[in-house]
């Protein structure tokens, strides 16, 4: 079996984080967003995958390259004009031969594909489309479905009070070959736009299967922080930072250095060569590899890019910042997004600011 991961938007909502890298190569905890999904294929005997790219596509293909990490063969398709969904599964046809997975590579899944792959050779359905749980379903794809599995309905992004169900489309679908000859080349088209109401129009059989696992949007800049402390919550330990004064789960790499004072109540992530001054509190916070937090400092509910810098006695609360950025001394920072390379003066004080 073959896999096609849609790995070519430009992940708007998340500018400017997303001006210098693409969606699917944002962290979370320690892996860029895709990686799950690569990963959940391969684990799923996956092991020939095509990436279908556009935005900012070299750097895509320069951090996960040929799939040997994987265990797999990857190769890459580059769409010059974005063609939808759907549209950048008919480009690539000739790859597919039989039953095969799509996957978005910008969603976070960690999850079982093995059971979702066989519940769709069972159910002998044209289309399966993984499903998810969520409290707002208006931003998702909805579905309801019967006692088997199978659609009765599917409504692309409804208002709140028309959803009919909190069952939404998770971004994955198992489908048979065939389904191919209903896109259309050379034209924009989506999944669940335009190709799923017009199968279920036709009476082909689409089926829906809750996903067992983890899967987290990571639309808007918090989802970054949320998602990677789910990871936390999943793979941490207890402890394992000399000096400091721990509670609760943490991941942490290599080389993490606290000194005298420091105090840590997770669940928190660390990357490598992470330093952390005396005196200085972390509370519920990401902070990736290279990161420098001064004497002092307190970092709570906030999400740091590689390379940057908190200084002495600054706060940063609830705030998303890139990489290679200065947060100077005593500055003060309350849910901002600062994009990347951004200096914060030391005094300044912002709050619901975002700085690209």
């Amino acid at each position: 079996m073959k896999a096609i991961v849609l790995a070519g938007g430009e992940g708007t909502r998340l500018r400017p984080l997303t001006s210098t890298r693409p969606k699917p190569l944002m962290p979370v905890a320690d892996r860029p967003c895709i990686d799950y999904i690569l990963r959940s294929l391969v684990e799923a005997g996956i092991k020939k995958i095509i990436i279908a790219t556009h935005y900012l596509s070299d750097k895509l293909i320069k951090a996960i390259g040929d799939g040997l990490e994987y265990d797999a063969s990857i190769v890459y398709s580059f769409e010059e004009t974005p063609a939808g969904t759907a549209g950048a599964v008919k480009k690539v046809e000739d790859f597919i031969d039989n039953t095969f997975v799509v996957a978005m590579g910008d969603i976070v899944a960690d999850v079982d594909m093995t059971s979702l792959i066989e519940f769709h050779k069972d159910s002998k359905a044209a289309v399966t489309i993984a499903l998810t749980k969520v409290d707002d379903p208006s931003q998702y794809g909805v579905a309801a479905v019967n006692e088997k599995g199978k659609i009765q309905r599917f409504l692309e992004k409804p208002k709140k009070d028309e959803a009919f169900s909190n069952l939404v489309n998770a971004g994955i679908y198992v489908l048979e070959r065939r389904v191919i000859d209903f896109i259309p080349e050379r034209r924009k088209f989506d999944f669940s736009k335009d190709l799923f109401p017009m199968l279920l129009s036709k009476r082909i059989p689409v089926y829906g299967k809750v996903l067992s696992g983890i899967w987290m949007d990571i639309g808007r800049p918090g989802d970054l922080l949320r998602a990677s402390l789910e990871m936390v919550a999943r793979r941490g330990k207890e402890g394992g930072i000399p000096k400091a004064e721990t509670s609760g789960k943490l991941l942490v790499h290599d080389h993490v250095a606290a000194e005298d004072g420091v105090k840590i109540e997770g669940p928190c992530y660390f990357g490598g060569d992470v330093k952390i001054g005396a005196g200085a509190v972390v509370r519920r916070s990401c902070l990736h590899d290279g990161v420098s937090v001064g004497r002092n400092a307190s970092i709570d509910g906030s999400f740091i890019m590689d390379n940057s810098m908190a200084g002495k006695r600054s706060e940063i609360s609830g705030s998303v910042i890139g990489s290679g950025c200065e947060v100077m001394e005593g500055a003060k920072l309350v849910n901002c997004v600062i994009a990347d390379g951004v200096k914060v003066k030391s005094q300044t004080v912002l709050r619901d600011a975002t700085l690209s």
